[in-house]
């Protein structure tokens, strides 16, 4: 949901370091990377210094992540602070995660009871713990579109909202959708640095668009895609092979209005929705009481809608 009345309480850099791995490598890929898209992630990442692979050469994409190596990957990405010191601390006999484990316990991450070093993370899990550490840093926006799984009855309860808002915030590839989502498999290497090279490029998206000296209000630029708290809903239309959406965001009074002005059908099923705000007519007198705004259009059945970008 879409607050403008908070804030993001850190300004978050690409920070995203895979634990457990070797010391960084002077080359700017890795071998063993072959998928075009997770060479530029890699790619970017191992640029700024924020990731190594397992060698010189050898990044180990499908190599799984343990519940350490997880928490720390999250603490590094979001920056996130905490106490690192216990009574009775042996700085000496540290073990090398213990620092990122006080600090996300710290942050109310829902860690195991009993932390297992050697313990693997499943994907259901690693989502959780993303989307945890990302609302430490604030709130952002996102829709409100149930995404549906075939194998949704294996998602946990705990984690299902999760997984929910990953995917409505484009941190979990839409494309998804529809497929398997394999809630207890464990999770690899690239599978986590793709969902949270993602999640830190939303937030810091997020944060250049709303600093706080500028507070955006619906219609400001023209053509802009503004308002408060854009929410996209489904319903059967009056044909089996098309299906209405209506678009609803709130506008700051009743003069403002709101408009469909395309929709794009992409190949992987998504209907990709723009839509302006006109503010009210010149000299016009209406009441500062924000309102609800709505909006319909038509799309092929088979097709998730969101919002452009």
């Amino acid at each position: 949901m879409w607050n403008h009345k908070q804030k993001a309480v850190a300004v978050l850099t690409l920070s995203l370091a895979i634990a457990g791995a070797g010391s960084a490598s002077a080359a700017s890929t890795f071998t063993d990377v072959k998928d075009k898209d997770n060479q530029t992630i890699v790619n970017a990442l191992h640029d700024k210094g924020v990731i190594n692979g397992v060698s010189a050469t050898q990044f180990k994409p499908d190599m799984t992540l343990t519940q350490p190596q997880a928490i720390q990957i999250l603490v590094k990405a979001f920056d996130l602070k905490g106490d690192v010191t216990e009574p009775g601390d042996d700085l000496a006999r540290k073990a090398w995660y213990t620092d990122s484990l006080l600090i996300a316990k710290a942050n109310n991450l829902s860690l195991p009871e009993t932390f297992n070093a050697e313990e693997k993370v499943t994907r259901e899990q690693f989502a959780l713990w993303l989307h945890e550490a990302i609302n430490v840093t604030g709130t952002y926006p996102s829709t409100k579109m149930f995404v549906v799984f075939t194998d949704q009855d294996k998602i946990s309860k705990t984690a299902s909202a999760a997984i929910q808002d990953l995917v409505n915030m484009n941190v979990i590839d839409r494309s998804t959708m529809g497929k398997a989502f394999m809630p207890t498999k464990d999770i690899t290497r690239m599978e986590a640095a793709e969902w949270v090279y993602h999640a830190v490029q939303m937030v810091d998206r997020y944060n250049k668009a709303n600093d706080d000296t500028t507070t955006p209000t619906p219609g400001e630029t023209d053509g802009g895609q503004m308002g408060y708290d854009p929410e996209l809903s489904i319903a059967p239309a009056d044909t089996a092979d098309q299906q209405t959406v209506t678009l609803t965001v709130q506008l700051p009074n009743p003069g403002y209005s709101i408009k469909i002005t395309d929709v794009k059908l992409t190949d992987d099923k998504r209907a990709v929705i723009s839509y302006t705000t006109a503010k009210p007519a010149p000299g016009e007198m209406n009441p500062q009481v924000i309102t609800e705004g709505k909006v319909t259009t038509t799309i092929p059945a088979g097709y998730t809608p969101e919002l452009a970008k």
